[in-house]
């Protein structure tokens, strides 16, 4: 057997191989073809208690950490229910007030629902779907999903008024564009005392 039939056999062979080891070292959690939970699973079982902690949290207004050691990154949120929120300071609600930063104001959820159209509420979700991704965010604080239950609820503005139907309606195209750019939040408040020191806690839907 000549050197040259002999290399050619040795590159077909590692060829062959490679893929199978690639696919061996391939962890788990960053498997795109295995189910979420189980990438879940594995994910959670390669961190430290330290690591799992830093994620039940934020670490700044709109941010939680991510496990850089295992190549997960930060999750950045951003409000809300009608656009999203020019960037904020850090740890501080003041807007970081960059040169080149702009967003669009959409009208409240209120008259979008208003509206009767589930068109203009696919569009609304199209769009502000697609503007949070364009800022590289992973969560949407929004859409506002309550009914109407008091007028003394300050965040009657972010829902889509008193009848559940018509907000079931409204709000499910929303939820089908986001979710095609961007995880979204639900968020329902029933009411608001004092809105500015306290707040009755929401409910994660």
């Amino acid at each position: 057997m000549n050197m040259k039939f002999k290399a050619t056999l040795l590159g077909l062979s590692i060829a062959a191989v490679l893929p199978t080891m690639n696919m061996a070292q391939t962890p788990v959690y960053l498997d795109t073809s295995k189910p979420i939970e189980e990438r879940v699973k594995d994910a959670l079982s390669r961190m430290t208690l330290e690591e799992k902690v830093k994620l039940t949290h934020a670490q700044s207004k709109f941010s939680s950490p991510g496990v850089p050691r295992l190549g997960i990154p930060e999750v950045w949120a951003t409000d809300g229910p009608h656009g999203i929120r020019p960037e904020v300071l850090w740890d501080e609600w003041d807007q970081a007030g960059w040169t080149n930063d702009s967003c669009i104001a959409y009208p409240a959820l209120t008259c979008l629902s208003a509206t009767w159209n589930p068109e203009m509420s696919y569009l609304y979700g199209k769009s502000i779907g697609e503007e949070a991704r364009y800022r590289k965010k992973d969560i949407l604080l929004g859409p506002g999903v309550n009914i109407y239950r008091t007028p003394l609820n300050g965040r009657n503005f972010e829902y889509m008024g008193e009848d559940p139907y018509l907000s079931s309606i409204m709000v499910v195209l929303i939820l089908r564009e986001n979710r095609k750019t961007v995880l979204e939040l639900m968020v329902s408040i029933t009411h608001e005392t004092i809105r500015s020191s306290t707040v009755t806690p929401p409910m994660f839907i």
